[in-house]
Formats: structure tokens, C-alpha cells, sequence
């Protein structure tokens, strides 16, 4: 049994990690060392939809090496081909494979089941195609959640496998081949994205077809509520915490509800169409029951930046500067990008509403590590404005890994840049690839 807790600092780095880390002597990388580029072209296994195109990747290798282990870099929607993590990965003599999945930059498509199959498709393609021995899933914020998932669906046998989205839909995952990754990497991540926006949700909307509809004693950017611009702290009472929760929580159920009532009506079509009546009713009647049940609804959220964490510094207190990342910028203020197009989600359809977004989703990681058993590594910055350190150590408590690790950043916010009263000298990003290095050197073969 391997399990250790390691904070990471400029101060205290070498020290720690001949401590902690190092079973192995690190790879000398050169910093002239010549890096291998690939694409790679993904098959898209699965269901046939309309949205999203193929995963496809990029693989990163030195050229004076053949390595043995791949990272995979995965992120839901985002491109991750160009990940910074991906050449300094290289360098240290890991393969690393910068992912982008079907639905890259196209959330309001997304179903995370439907991701569950390209995450297989390129672990097998690594494995049989191009013989690593072992394959890391490193998720980064929402992608945690996503390899979380992955690894305990891959780690079940048939048929205790999910067998439909929380729509009802296709894909049922015991039908397809997952193979399980070596290794999971859990950085800067929350609970589940359905979770993240559960408690992102204004709850102080009134009426969800006017964004600008407020309760005033829900409303948490109201000075009289306690509200304060960031930099400065916000700090809200008990008794407002408490109904704000619960409100927060109404608000979701409400939106469920609402995309439920979406994907029933399209399926209460698609039952008619094969009816055995069908083509007794009258022609017009026909069209509409064809028109419905192809029919593709989208919901609009208003108003989803409305995390407490981001503006008040006593909620899961660490170094982040408040506004979710945004107070280094003269004048930001979080109570009109309320307002604005913030993008998870604003615009979705029901179904990767209800997959991905909501509390309806699978993806809710208390539920999934305990499951899974690979060598696990939880990491996140001291500074991060939007993951919390509380939710990380749940990770790493939950996990049912024997062999687990837990690191913090100092001084790095959500993508591991300088931010904080402990920036220090700035190399949170290279402090981080060096943590990423001999955790994988101690365990997996160059």
C-alpha cells in the first residue's frame, strides 16, 4: 500500500521530492531534444448522431527514445492536441497523447457515454496499434470526472456496466470493448460537471424565459446580501447560505425536470411513428409525428456564474485571488458576467443537459473512485480559484487505490500559472510536469 500527501513549494521542492518520489533516477531531457509531432485520426465507435465528428489526437515522443508508457491529456470538450503538458511530457520520456474528443468544443452536443468510447478507441489504438505497454488518463478539471467514469465502467465486467444515457439512449457501454488505463491522473478537478453547475446557478432567477427576473433575497451579488466586488471578500450569513443552497438545488431540479419533459415528448413521437395506426391517421397528423420525433429542442440557460467559492474567500479558504481568476483585472466584475455568455452551459440540448450537465449525469466522482483500483495521482494548485482543496482530498480518500498519491502546487491557479501570495518564482507549470514525471517514473516503465 502506497499513499502519501506531498505540498509542493519553490522553497522545498528537491527536498521533497528525493523524499517522496523518486524510486528511480529522472530522465536527463535535454532542453535541445527533438520532439516527434503525430496526428492521429481516431474510428468513432458507437451510436450514429448527427453531432460531433471523430476523436482524433496528436502523439508527442522524443526521437531518441521508444517509450514504453503513454499519457493520455483529456479534457470533455476541450482540444487538448496542443496541451502544454504534452511536450514537457515528452521530454522527461513519456509518450504523451493530446486528445481531442468527438465533441471538442461543442458541449451543448455532448454525451459523456458516447466519450466513454473514444477514451477505449484510443487506449486500444495506443496499446494495439502502437504497443505501449501502459496508458495514463490525465483529466484535467472536467476531465476528471471523465476519467474517473471511464476507469469504473472499464474496471466492471458486463452487465454491471451503465446501459443507456440518462436520456434513455444509446450507447450501452456493455456492449463495447473498454479496456482499463494503467493509471489515473486527477488534476485541479471538481465532483462532476453536473455537480460544478449545480452550484454555479443563480438561484435568485425568477423566471427562466426572462434573464434579467430576480429575487432579490436569493440574489448573492446584492450588497445588502453581502456582496463586495472582488478583490475584496464577499461573506454572506448562515441562514443566506442555507437558502441559497436549497434554492440552488430547486433551480436544477427544475431544469431536469424540464429536459426530461423535452426528451419525453420526442420519444412519445418516435412511439407513434411505429405505431401499427400510423399510416391510418390523417396526412397531417403523419407530418407532425414525423417532424417531432426528429425534432432537436435545445434549452437556454441564463445566469450560471454564480459560484460562492468564487467571491467569497472564507468558502473551502486557499490562496486563490477571488473572482474565479478574473480580480487581476482592473474593474471585473462577477455580478454582470453573470450576465453575459458564460459557457457551461448556456445553450444545450437536453439529452448532454442531462448526460454531462446536470445532477442526472453519472458523472459524480464519490461514486465512481471508490471502484476503481489503479495507481491514482490527485493534484491541484494552492491558488486555484475554482477547484477546491476539500473536493480533491475527497478524491484521494475515496478512491479505492491502494497505491495513491495527493500533491499540491504552491502558488499555481487553475492551469497551473503563478497566482496567489505564494506565486514565488513562477515555474508552477514546470513544478507540476516534474510532479507528473516521478510519480510515472516510480510506477510505469520510460
Amino acid at each position: 500500500m502506497h499513499k502519501s500527501f506531498v505540498r509542493i513549494s519553490h522553497l522545498s521542492f528537491l527536498g521533497l521530492l528525493s523524499t517522496f518520489f523518486l524510486s528511480t533516477e529522472p530522465l536527463a531531457a535535454p532542453a535541445d531534444v527533438e520532439i516527434r509531432h503525430e496526428s492521429i485520426q481516431l474510428k468513432r465507435i458507437g451510436p450514429e448522431r448527427r453531432f460531433g465528428g471523430s476523436p482524433a489526437g496528436v502523439l508527442y515522443t522524443r526521437t531518441d527514445q521508444t517509450p514504453k508508457t503513454a499519457v493520455i491529456i483529456i479534457h470533455p470538450e476541450s482540444d487538448g492536441r496542443n496541451n502544454w503538458h504534452c511536450v514537457p511530457l515528452a521530454k522527461e520520456g513519456f509518450a504523451a497523447f493530446g486528445f481531442a474528443t468527438r465533441y471538442v468544443k461543442e458541449d451543448h452536443h455532448l454525451i459523456m457515454e458516447e466519450l466513454m468510447l473514444d477514451l477505449a478507441e484510443a487506449i486500444r489504438f495506443l496499446k494495439e496499434e502502437r504497443g505501449f505497454s501502459h496508458v495514463i488518463l490525465h483529466g484535467h478539471s472536467g476531465g476528471g470526472g471523465t476519467v474517473a467514469y471511464y476507469q469504473n465502467q472499464a474496471e466492471k465486467q458486463p452487465p454491471n456496466r451503465v446501459k443507456h444515457t440518462p436520456a434513455g439512449d444509446p450507447p450501452d457501454l456493455n456492449e463495447y470493448d473498454l479496456p482499463p488505463a494503467d493509471g489515473l491522473i486527477i488534476s485541479s478537478a471538481h465532483l462532476g460537471r453536473g455537480y460544478a453547475v449545480a452550484r454555479k446557478l443563480d438561484p435568485s432567477v425568477v423566471n427562466e424565459n426572462d434573464p434579467l427576473s430576480v429575487d432579490p433575497s436569493l440574489d448573492h451579488f446584492d450588497p445588502a446580501n453581502g456582496y463586495r466586488i472582488p478583490p475584496e471578500s464577499s461573506h454572506y450569513s448562515e441562514e443566506f447560505l442555507k437558502r441559497f443552497k436549497a434554492a440552488q438545488q430547486a433551480r436544477m431540479e427544475r431544469l431536469v425536470a424540464k429536459a426530461y419533459e423535452m426528451v419525453n415528448e420526442r420519444k412519445m413521437y418516435q412511439e407513434l411513428l411505429k405505431a401499427p395506426d400510423f399510416k391510418d391517421r390523417p396526412a397531417a397528423e403523419q407530418l407532425r409525428i414525423q417532424r417531432g420525433a426528429v425534432l432537436q429542442r435545445y434549452m437556454t440557460i441564463y445566469r450560471n456564474f454564480a459560484n460562492l467559492f468564487y467571491v467569497d474567500a472564507t468558502i473551502d479558504p486557499n490562496d486563490r485571488a477571488l473572482g474565479a481568476g478574473g480580480a487581476q483585472i482592473t474593474g471585473y466584475r462577477p455580478d454582470l458576467y453573470n450576465y453575459y455568455a458564460h459557457f457551461h452551459p448556456r445553450n444545450t440540448t437536453p439529452e448532454a443537459f442531462l448526460s454531462g450537465n446536470s445532477l442526472a449525469s453519472n458523472v459524480f466522482t464519490p461514486k465512481l473512485l471508490p471502484e476503481v483500483t489503479v495507481p491514482l495521482l490527485v493534484i491541484l494548485g494552492s491558488a486555484d480559484p475554482s477547484a477546491r482543496m476539500a473536493e480533491s482530498r475527497a478524491h484521494y480518500e475515496s478512491a479505492g487505490s491502494q497505491d495513491k498519491e495527493f500533491v499540491i502546487i504552491e502558488g499555481a491557479d487553475h492551469g497551473y500559472r503563478p497566482a496567489g501570495p505564494k506565486a514565488g518564482k513562477g515555474d508552477q507549470r514546470e513544478r507540476k510536469v516534474q510532479a507528473l514525471a516521478d510519480w510515472l517514473s516510480k510506477r510505469f516503465p520510460h
